[in-house]
């Protein structure tokens, strides 16, 4: 071909085709552990009683006209720190243990590992009325002064819990909740003066750590 012919000549460029980008999803993949908690320190209980939720609320809607004082009961205000389900068993709400494992996600080491994370992953799903069920020793009573008033608090010796969780194994093992339910017993613990509470933490009650799992 001549070079003139090869100036006229009509040059097409072939353009590449698209490509779609093809997404897949992974499906969930839902495990379930079943664990034993041991307590490690005695578990102390503070459940404010409805009659006190009650007074604040008639309180901050001005219809509280009252200012008498009850004369105080021991015996009741043990009885109504504890919490129980509908049918009268003792437990502790399912929240606290979830709640524990969440604060301890920082502690693990890894910036991915987060508190949001374990929030949407696990389901602790045996709660009885929003509660775990505690076994344990005959509660006594613990007394302690709190700002120049006695508190009575029921103190539960030698107790212990099951959990029932599930989770998707696609974003968290079966060791990485052993882990934290292991760290949530240590540094956050449930209920009164455990390490990690309301007033900031101070205490050593209500520490618990994995006894035995399974699938």
């Amino acid at each position: 071909m001549k070079k003139d012919d090869m100036k006229n000549k009509k040059v097409t460029e072939t353009k590449p085709k698209e490509t779609i980008r093809k997404i897949e999803l992974r499906g969930l993949n839902i495990k379930t552990l079943r664990v034993n908690i041991v307590g490690k320190s005695p578990l102390l209980m503070d459940k404010i009683p409805k009659e006190v939720l009650d007074s604040i609320l008639a309180k901050q809607t001005g219809i509280s006209n009252t200012n008498a004082k009850k004369i105080r009961d021991p015996k009741e205000e043990i009885k109504n720190a504890i919490h129980y389900t509908s049918d009268g068993k003792i437990g502790y709400p399912v929240q606290g243990f979830k709640r524990g494992m969440m604060d301890c996600a920082v502690r693990l080491g890894n910036k991915f590992f987060t508190k949001s994370l374990v929030a949407g992953s696990i389901r602790i799903t045996n709660a009885e009325d929003g509660l775990i069920l505690i076994k344990s020793d005959k509660p006594t009573v613990f007394e302690r002064n709190i700002s120049h008033n006695t508190k009575y608090s029921p103190m539960f010796k030698n107790w212990s819990a099951e959990l029932i969780i599930k989770f998707d194994a696609n974003n968290i093992s079966e060791q990485d909740i052993i882990t934290l339910i292991n760290y949530a017993g240590f540094y956050v613990g449930i209920g009164s003066w455990r390490p990690k509470c309301r007033d900031g933490g101070s205490g050593e009650y209500g520490c618990y750590e994995i006894e035995n799992h399974k699938n």
